[in-house]
């Protein structure tokens, strides 16, 4: 575990240039270029606040845990989506990376580290988005901004140890990344992102707290919503993210010398 973050470490510089170039990419050939960072979010939030708060979110204002709608729609999808575009951007990496994997004697954890930090770059721009949106709205609270800082810990920690795990897989399975997309679609609505929990029977909404996400990402919307914390869900979801990464290493360790030879 020790050495895969060192290795991290010493090539920090290539990190960080793959994931310049990464996300540089992204808006290759557009006339604003990377300026659609910012104005991509910014449409999407506003159609969001609109369609959602004013027209379908009607019938959910007012229920405990759910303000303005739109908000609380878009506080719960920012961590989602980066969840969610990490371990499919993390389970076709290797493929799609493989001149650089076979040819150059670069880590695969400086690969992944870099490819991360791009998708997890754009998805923190939307975040600070949001958090400009909660102000205005005046649903931001600055004392749950540990909470905040907690819950981005806890999502670099998944993504990184489950990214690690499925890299590899991904370069044994091609098909791995429509499973792994079909698992991520379920996961969407098995936890209270466009709903909230007291919109669903008593016992159903037990189950959905032992949604290791739903701890996370709930920790974003004690910040951005004034939420109150939840300490249990935020320790199940540590503690899954613990697990996750330990088991991502150990997969990474005992395959990562086949890829080459794969590819």
């Amino acid at each position: 575990m020790l050495s895969i973050l060192s290795s991290v470490w010493r090539w920090r510089r290539l990190v960080w240039e793959l994931a310049r170039r990464d996300f540089k990419a992204r808006y290759a050939g557009s006339a604003l270029g990377v300026a659609w960072a910012v104005l991509e979010p910014l449409v999407q939030f506003a159609l969001y606040l609109t369609v959602f708060s004013y027209f379908l979110g009607m019938r959910l204002e007012g229920r405990p845990g759910v303000g303005l709608f739109g908000l609380y729609l878009i506080s719960g999808l920012v961590p989602f989506l980066a969840f969610q575009e990490s371990v499919m951007r993390a389970t076709g990496l290797a493929r799609e990376r493989a001149q650089l994997v076979r040819h150059v004697n670069v880590p695969l954890e400086v690969v992944l580290a870099g490819a991360l930090t791009a998708v997890l770059a754009r998805h923190g721009v939307a975040l600070v988005l949001v958090m400009g949106v909660a102000a205005g709205f005046g649903t931001f609270a600055p004392a749950g901004v540990p909470w905040l800082l907690a819950g981005l810990v806890v999502l670099v920690i998944a993504v990184f140890g489950l990214g690690l795990a499925l890299m590899i897989g991904g370069a044994f399975l091609p098909d791995l990344t429509q499973v792994v997309g079909t698992v991520t679609t379920i996961l969407f609505f098995a936890t209270p992102i466009v709903y909230p929990v007291s919109a669903v029977p008593r016992r159903v909404a037990e189950w959905l707290m032992l949604n290791p996400l739903w701890g996370g990402l709930h920790c974003f919307r004690v910040a951005l919503l004034g939420e109150p914390p939840d300490v249990k869900s935020f320790a199940l979801a540590a503690a899954s993210a613990l697990v996750a990464f330990a088991i991502g290493v150990l997969v990474f360790k005992l395959r990562r010398h086949q890829v080459p030879d794969l590819l």
